[in-house]
């Protein structure tokens, strides 16, 4: 008697899967060392994100190299959070400053921006589902909104593919895009890495972004960005129309953990806990974490955009630049 299959392939133990993407693993490690020095050597004013993320384009490109991307690239968001959480060891007393009380204000009026647009302009030329969860990722933080909100509030496959492609699609155009305005406009790193942080909705790419104005706009960026991201829970919950109570209650369990590792170690900092050599080791881990981050989001990228779903990506894309430009005139209104 023959014995019963044990399931499918996603069911197998924990340890399975792990060896299985270590091979995908260790090519992309090697890509973001590869990365890495080439932003050292030949590209320092931009982020190190540029370069991971043409390699990981060129890899997902290369037919024999198949395999190691579908065993690698799912843990992409895995060293964004490890990333992202450790910049917090890196923050600056003047960037706490700079952001203030008008910072928050900044991040409440780009969540109303993000709502009153999805209600009242999204829903004219999307699916009624497409223009929610593309304003639940314009209010917060992107794709990880996205993809939180969708069984929250029942949206398809493709409803949600079209939504996320949407602030991909953006989301890299800003990480291309920020370096050629720092180049040739040299705006005041405060002011570019706020528009960054509170324009780009994709953790990634705003972080990425804001890096190409300095260490200034790297940190101003992040603290926009990590702000809004805190917020996802309520933001969903709101979105559903929930009484206050159980916004409450969304906001807690869907609270990111890495949002609390970042301001954990930033508190450190700014208390003088951390020694020179710790926040030194942070920033060269964190930089490592992002380039290889970005290898990931490379290889998703190209499989990702115009997956059969064009037109309601560009019309998404196209409203969301318009709020990444009244996110500019806010910053500038108001001041970080």
């Amino acid at each position: 008697m023959a014995r019963p299959q044990e399931g499918p392939p996603e069911f197998a133990p924990r340890q399975a899967a792990t060896i299985r993407g270590l091979p995908g693993l260790l090519a992309r490690a090697a890509l973001a060392a590869l990365a890495g020095w080439v932003h050292g050597a030949w590209i320092p004013r931009l982020s190190v994100a540029v370069p991971a993320l043409l390699l990981g384009t060129a890899l997902v490109s290369v037919p024999a190299a198949a395999p190691l991307r579908r065993a690698g690239e799912e843990t992409y968001g895995l060293w964004l959070r490890i990333g992202a959480a450790l910049l917090g060891a890196g923050v600056d007393p003047a960037a706490v400053g700079a952001m203030g009380l008008r910072g928050l204000l900044l991040v409440g009026l780009k969540i109303l921006v993000a709502f009153l647009g999805a209600r009242y302009v999204l829903r004219r030329f999307l699916p009624a589902n497409t223009a929610r969860l593309l304003g639940i990722g314009n209010s917060v933080c992107g794709v990880s909104a996205i993809l939180v909100a969708k069984d929250r509030l029942g949206a398809s496959d493709e409803e949600t593919a079209a939504a996320a492609s949407a602030v991909l699609a953006v989301g890299t155009l800003a990480v291309f895009a920020a370096p050629l305005v720092a180049l040739r406009f040299h705006p005041a790193p405060y002011i570019a890495g706020a528009i960054c942080g509170l324009g780009v909705d994709n953790t990634a790419e705003a972080i990425a972004s804001g890096a190409a104005f300095g260490p200034v706009g790297l940190q101003m960026a992040s603290m926009f960005k990590l702000t809004r991201n805190g917020l996802l829970g309520f933001v969903v919950a709101l979105a559903r129309r929930r009484p206050a109570k159980d916004a409450l209650r969304g906001m807690l369990a869907d609270f990111p953990p890495f949002i609390g590792g970042y301001f954990a170690l930033a508190l450190a900092r700014l208390s003088g806990l951390l020694h020179p050599q710790w926040i030194a080791f942070a920033s060269q881990a964190s930089e490592f974490a992002f380039a290889l981050a970005f290898v990931g989001v490379g290889m998703v990228l190209r499989r990702t955009l115009f997956a059969g779903h064009a037109r309601d990506m560009l019309r998404g894309a196209l409203y969301l630049l318009g709020t990444l430009a009244a996110s500019a005139a806010l910053v500038l209104l108001v001041g970080p």
